[in-house]
């Protein structure tokens, strides 16, 4: 399971696009957070997300020298994070402990959770399948006001190995 080229640059250019929202990115050491929703199986995890940051590091000297957040979304109650070297998530000895949890979740719950923990991070990839739950999408705009909203971008995997790309999160059902 490889990203095709298309789908790499379009990742880059919606990272780019993030990064240069204005008052957002100004220089220095860049802090990022990766979201790793626990429902995808862990094959897919220990081949894209190492596969997407290496793209970013040969991309730019930005993303050489960085603060990575690596969040496990496991369900409602259980979202961890660790303060990881970037060249050390892009080993896939990594998640070998990674365990798949197939819980209902709620996007509510990992926004307010991100708007509190990581609120800082100039950059937030959400790598998921996409089936989570929304029961409140006013509170999910709230959430995302004022800091995340730019700042995150969803990854949805799907089963054939496909990627889609979204930016500025808006609910599809």
């Amino acid at each position: 399971m490889e990203l095709s080229p298309v789908a790499l640059l379009t990742f880059k250019n919606t990272v780019e696009r993030i990064l240069h929202v204005p008052g957002n990115y100004t220089g220095g050491i860049l802090e990022m957070t990766v979201v790793i929703d626990g429902a995808l199986e862990q094959e897919k995890v220990s081949t894209y997300v190492p596969e997407l940051l290496g793209s970013l590091k040969r991309h730019s000297e930005v993303f050489r020298n960085v603060r990575l957040n690596v969040v496990e979304w496991k369900s409602d109650e259980r979202i961890t994070t660790e303060v990881r070297p970037i060249s050390i998530v892009m080993c896939q000895s990594f998640f070998s402990e990674y365990e798949k949890y197939d819980t209902e979740k709620h996007l509510e719950k990992l926004v307010a959770y991100l708007k509190l923990y990581h609120a800082r991070a100039k950059l937030i990839i959400l790598v998921t399948d996409g089936r989570y739950l929304v029961e409140c999408e006013e509170e999910v705009e709230l959430a995302m006001r004022p800091f995340l909203d730019k700042k995150l971008m969803q990854i949805v995997l799907d089963k054939d190995g496909g990627m889609d790309i979204r930016y500025r999160f808006r609910r599809t059902v």
